[in-house]
């Protein structure tokens, strides 16, 4: 049990440490997307898995911490502040290429208009999700996306 709790606790700790190096590179690849409104958005599907995965752990965490102090909580809390402005910026920017679906299949980037479908496919699975209590009585995921292009 000891083992497991440490082991757990070390695989948090390490997630913690590299979660910053992962940013900085998704913030990146966001920000070459959004160089170019109607372009071709290499990098919205790797964003968005890599966000997904983020995510997951920042509330699985967050769950994890309800027992702590609420000093710890708030320390936690802190490390995900920057993973929670790239959701914002990222779902911004969902939204301005959602907008602009005219304009992308006039470009010949229809490519993007099925890359925002699948998306909007995801997160809606992650919503049913958020809707059905597990058997513990708690919601099963928890996504902060707002996505609502219309």
């Amino acid at each position: 049990m000891v083992h497991r709790n440490f082991e757990a606790t070390d695989e948090m700790v390490n997630n913690l440490l590299s979660m910053g190096a992962q940013l900085d590179n998704l913030e990146h690849m966001l920000a070459a997307d959004k160089r170019e409104i109607v372009g071709p958005a290499p990098n919205l599907l790797i964003i968005h898995y890599h966000l997904n995965q983020l995510e997951r752990f920042r509330n699985q965490t967050m769950h994890e911490a309800k027992k702590a102090s609420p000093s710890s909580q708030a320390t936690l809390a802190r490390w995900f502040e920057d993973l929670n402005k790239l959701i914002v910026e990222f779902d911004e920017y969902i939204l301005d290429l959602a907008r602009n679906v005219l304009n992308l299949v006039r470009a010949g980037h229809s490519d993007v208009v099925v890359k925002i479908i699948k998306i909007a496919e995801i997160e809606g699975k992650e919503d049913e999700k958020v809707k059905l209590p597990s058997i513990h009585g708690s919601v099963v995921g928890s996504n902060s996306y707002i996505f609502s292009p219309w």
